[in-house]
């Protein structure tokens, strides 16, 4: 086990830095960087190198960087408040002051019953000893008499980690100010002013809540430094308390606390298949080493890792050198992790290492294992083909067991996705840092900009840069945490307005949209196919994929009423991805089948619709794509088989049986409804009955997608007992659209010349 200690050297500054500003522009508050005042409203001297004569005393205020656990308590009310704030003094963009503070609230109802609380601070200042009446050791907090005995172990704070559904409010820190000295008797208070954007919770079933446009109100926070209460004596650092105010109306008592020097705390736990290898520590050029949790504190993260299962045994009928199916490893991913894992009360990621071979997909994420970004995946027999890159230099057609910094690389990258991050081609450009798609790293590496071939894979940076740091430390938790947000639902998707994006003109690239049918009965999906074509005369750099899965294409459904909702990829597949030269009158194709995502079924009821598909990437710090789209007519009922087919199919569990490709015999609610859906007779056969017209149906729509019925009689028997174990006869199966993508990654961009 490698953990990463409190007490570790590493310096939070040193990652790699953006060249460009962020082209894409989040969705959610984001604290950005302040200054730091060292003034009090006038009321201290001009000179800053005064000595504490009188009228004059120097404060000794010590706001350091890190987390802090904050507390506050309304004089109005029973609900308190309980969270976060990440004082961030080494930010690379945080100005000339290197300063953003950023934070998290959660609501706190009260503990009906006797409670024991800490003894009332009363001094006012650290530096006025004589009014300390607090016992702040841990020697004094055990011997005192009148006190409880502390349980034990007793154990030293640390950043702490709430319940999801308790999330109440993002704070955006817009200044903090603290004086060197004041004058007496005035106090020496730290104020921190801080836009409050409260949250809603999503609906249940959903994980998505929302935050207001403009902040709900602006709260200042009026803080002494006074000596630190058992347990937070033990931390070394400083603890205040204080006032919040409203207007300049006191809304209650706050406290901060000084946890960790970290902002943020997560659990990675690897499992390894049997045949596989997992991505071990490598040197960091400096006479130690590089491993997940130096990356993540390089960028202010206490990650601790857990290297669990080893020897995992192969599923029944997985061949594991092979391209793994979307849904084989999902099901693996799904039957092996931690069973006792609670998102509510640790931050935690599943990580499988499984074989696969060359050409298949260095690493993998699902939107979705239980929840949202709870797990990805790495492969350790795929690597480095020249086909991806030119310039892999000594990596090139080597597997990833073999170039172990480039694998440490690829592995983080998918770890680093499932904290909610996107591809830096997408958001600035492509650089040498960890949200770099490889091949992309690659070139920068050893490109013809650089004379530096061969520079891949010794010369990689193991960091994140400025952009994702900023993301991870300062993004509100839903939207960070595993099992919050689902995957990209903080940036725009669909068709964006001139200001968000710089489009092509249809004579440069163009983007058609085709579908199999312009229209479709409820609950059947509709298989879109989209083809981005160099229409002008000279090569254009652009993405060789533009499949939904490689984060690069975006689907936006619209339905009668103007309501917007997007279709999110469930698997991200990006590894093969990269911006690259796409010459006159080359073209890239992508499809997938536009039925239910992690934002729900794309047409939830009959009427019509307006599906846009839109290809977006950074070029040069200026977001540039491409848009088109069609209309769909989602036809009404007309029978109670219709109504009976539908219901069957709109279900969370058949939209992952989709999103996956099918096959996933795992979901046994898709397995049952799909094994339903079969018995159903096919429309051709009541048309031909009652000689009238075949019109469209759900079953047309699954007809490639239906379970196999010997795997679903072996893998799922309860389900055709009452036909002696044999399942009920359905059409012919052909493969899905999506199942072979990562066996088939030249097909799935589908690069013409």
């Amino acid at each position: 086990m490698c953990n990463c200690s409190e007490h570790e050297s590493t310096s939070l500054s040193k990652m790699t830095t953006a060249s460009v500003e962020p082209a894409m522009k989040p969705l959610v508050p984001l604290s950005r960087q302040i200054s730091f005042g060292d003034d009090d409203d006038g009321g201290q001297p001009a000179a800053t190198d005064l000595q504490p004569i009188p009228p004059f005393k120097l404060c000794k205020l010590d706001f350091r960087e890190g987390c802090y656990q904050i507390n506050f308590k309304p004089i109005a009310g029973f609900v308190s408040f309980e969270g976060t704030l990440r004082v961030d003094r080494s930010a690379p963009d945080g100005g000339a002051d290197h300063l953003i503070v950023s934070g998290d609230l959660y609501s706190k109802r009260p503990v009906i019953g006797p409670i024991n609380p800490l003894p009332p601070l009363i001094g006012t200042d650290e530096d006025e000893a004589a009014m300390d009446s607090g016992l702040t050791s841990l020697a004094g907090s055990l011997s005192a008499v009148d006190n409880p005995i502390i349980p034990s172990p007793i154990l030293r704070p640390r950043i702490p980690i709430f319940p999801r559904a308790r999330y109440h409010s993002y704070l955006r820190v817009t200044s903090v100010s603290a004086p060197i000295a004041v004058p007496r008797p005035k106090k020496c208070e730290l104020t921190i002013v801080a836009e409050q954007f409260n949250y809603t919770q999503p609906p249940a079933g959903q994980f998505k809540g929302t935050f207001p446009a403009t902040p709900s109100r602006t709260v200042t926070m009026k803080l002494s430094k006074v000596p630190a209460p058992f347990p937070f004596s033990l931390t070394g650092g400083p603890f205040y308390q204080g006032r919040l105010f409203d207007g300049g109306v006191d809304k209650g008592s706050i406290t901060l606390a000084w946890v960790s020097k970290f902002f943020r705390r997560c659990t990675l736990e690897i499992d390894t298949l049997v045949g596989a290898v997992r991505p071990a520590p490598v040197p960091d050029g400096a006479g130690g080493t590089e491993f997940f949790d130096t990356v993540f504190a390089k960028t202010g993260w206490q990650l601790s890792v857990v290297q669990d299962q080893l020897n995992i045994p192969v599923p029944a009928g997985v061949t594991p050198t092979n391209c793994w199916s979307s849904s084989d490893l999902h099901a693996l991913m799904t039957s092996v992790r931690n069973p006792a894992t609670n998102l509510d009360t640790e931050w935690r990621v599943h990580m499988i290492v499984v074989p696969a071979k060359l050409g298949c997909s260095r690493g993998i994420m699902y939107d979705q294992i239980g929840v949202p970004r709870e797990g990805c995946a790495s492969f350790s027999d795929d690597g480095y083909p020249v086909g991806d890159s030119s310039n892999f230099g000594l990596a090139a057609n080597k597997k990833q067991r073999d170039v172990p910094r480039a694998f440490l690389r690829s592995a983080t990258h998918e770890l680093t996705h499932t904290l909610n991050q996107i591809h830096q081609e997408q958001e600035t450009a492509a650089d040498n840092s960890i949200m770099t798609t490889t091949p992309s790293v690659a070139d920068v590496l050893g490109g013809p900009a650089t004379g530096a071939p061969g520079v891949f894979p010794d010369q990689i940076k193991l960091a994140h840069n400025t952009n994702v740091r900023h993301h991870l430390n300062h993004m509100p938790d839903p939207v960070i945490r595993p099992g919050g947000w689902p995957f990209a639902s903080w940036f725009p998707t669909g068709a964006p307005q001139a200001a968000d994006r710089h489009d092509f003109e249809p004579s440069e690239l163009a983007l058609t949209v085709t579908a199999a049918t312009d229209r479709v009965a409820l609950g059947q999906p509709l298989d879109l196919t989209w083809t981005m074509t160099n229409t002008s005369g000279v090569s254009l750099r652009a993405p060789n994929d533009v499949s939904i899965e490689a984060l690069f294409g975006s689907i936006t459904v619209t339905d009668g009423e103007g309501l917007e909702r997007p279709v999110r990829p469930f698997v991200i597949l990006c590894e093969h991805a990269k911006v690259a030269e796409l010459a006159p009158g080359e073209s890239v194709t992508a499809s997938a089948k536009v039925f239910w995502s992690t934002a729900g079924f794309a047409f939830e009821k009959p009427g019509r619709y307006r599906v846009d598909v839109a290809v977006s990437w950074s070029a040069q710090g200026v977001m540039v794509g491409v848009q088109s789209g069609m209309d769909v007519f989602v036809d009404y009922p007309t029978s109670n088989t219709d109504n009976h087919s539908a219901n069957l199919v709109l279900h969370p569990e058949v939209g992952q049986w989709v999103a996956l490709g099918g096959e996933a015999y795992h979901l046994g609610e898709a397995c049952r409804r799909l094994q339903a859906l079969s018995q159903i007779p096919a429309p051709a056969a009541i048309a031909a009955a009652s000689d009238g017209p075949s019109a469209p149906s759900v079953l047309d729509g699954f007809a490639d997608l239906m379970p196999d019925r010997a795997k679903l009689a072996r893998l799922r028997p309860e389900l055709t007992a009452d036909t002696g174990g044999r399942a009920a006869r359905v059409p012919a199966r052909a493969v899905a659209p999506g199942r072979k993508r990562a066996a088939k990654a030249k097909k799935r961009t589908g690069r013409k010349g």
